[in-house]
């Protein structure tokens, strides 16, 4: 094994089939409920259905490879970091489609089994956006904590949600395998989200960098926005003596909440308080699936450089706004670093 990976992601691998709509609520005369902003999922016939309506109603704008830790893992990679990914796809077109998506990334501890996770993203004039995922059936079984080897000493694990019940579980398994030294990054998303703070509380504590939004950790503690942060921080992995120089910013005497707030910016939550940095000015914006992907992964590119909390916050809104300039992971062919 290697062991100068930098950034180790796990969670899901899709195959994103993006679609543009007049409205929305035509789509949800199929019997899926679709809302703005949201994310529901089913199985691979209500996607097949879905895709069909699409085909005739809609125009299909982009196929592109997918999943929020895989979208952050692979701008990771074209920023120039030492990047891996453990998880699963289908041994079918789809799933090799999704492996040449993520080229340049370490995909060893991929497993190739059964039929792809397809995403439907559906994107209206008002550039609303709602999705339908439909997961693989076989995705908690490639969680072997002996990817951890791959990771440099000081490396980092960057965890977001899968839609099998068993999920939290075992990437609860994989985290309790991580060494002192490792640090954990974790975007949980609206799925785990809805479990609340008692079914996530083994990956929290020993998370150290946490990305949510502000409906996420509403609906995570079930209190407002700056109650809910009060609430969950102190969940957080709290470092021995013997790790205090392990920091998630250089400037951070802790662990970290990190809230995305969209086109209001970001905000990040630690020992110190409150810091908040606004949004990237954008002119026009294609597509925002991933942007939240896109910001987590500048953020972490600046903090493996030891920039300042402020300066990381920059980089993930600046990353953020060009995501938004292109559909699926498109943006990322004219990245320059």
């Amino acid at each position: 094994m290697t062991d100068t990976i930098e950034f180790l992601g796990s969670g899901a691998l899709n195959l994103d089939l993006i679609y543009e709509v007049e409205d929305l609520e035509e789509v949800r005369s199929t019997g899926i409920d679709l809302c703005p902003g949201r994310e529901i999922s089913g199985d691979h016939r209500m996607a097949e259905e879905l895709t069909r309506f699409l085909d005739h109603c809609g125009v299909l704008r982009a196929r592109s490879g997918g999943g929020s830790s895989a979208n952050t893992i692979y701008a990771l990679s074209r920023l120039g970091h030492r990047t891996a990914f453990t998880g699963v796809v289908g041994a079918d077109e789809a799933g090799t489609f999704i492996l040449d998506s993520m080229r340049g990334v370490d995909l060893s501890y991929v497993r190739r089994v059964g039929e792809s996770a397809v995403c439907v993203v559906i994107i209206d004039r008002e550039r609303n956006r709602a999705m339908f995922v439909a997961p693989h059936g076989h995705e908690c079984d490639s969680l072997d904590p002996e990817v951890l080897k791959m990771l440099s000493p000081s490396g980092i694990v960057h965890l977001s949600s899968l839609a099998n019940p068993r999920a939290i579980h075992v990437q609860a398994e994989l985290v309790a395998s991580m060494e002192p030294g490792l640090i954990l990054s974790f975007d949980p998303g609206e799925l785990y989200c809805a479990v609340g703070l008692k079914g996530l509380l083994s990956i929290l504590n020993r998370t150290d960098i946490l990305f949510i939004t502000e409906e996420e950790i509403e609906m995570l503690t079930e209190k407002g926005y700056r109650s809910g942060i009060k609430a969950t921080y102190p969940l957080l992995y709290k470092r021995n003596s013997s790790q205090t120089g392990l920091r998630p910013f250089r400037d951070s005497g802790g662990p970290v909440i990190v809230c995305k707030q969209g086109p209001g910016g970001a905000a990040v939550y630690g020992p110190e308080g409150l810091l908040s940095s606004p949004a990237q000015e954008v002119l026009e914006i294609v597509d925002n699936t991933g942007a939240g992907d896109a910001f987590d992964a500048g953020l972490l590119h600046a903090m493996s450089e030891g920039r300042s909390t402020h300066a990381c916050l920059k980089a993930g809104t600046w990353l953020a706004s060009l995501s938004l300039s292109g559909f699926g992971r498109n943006w990322l062919d004219g990245l320059k670093v």
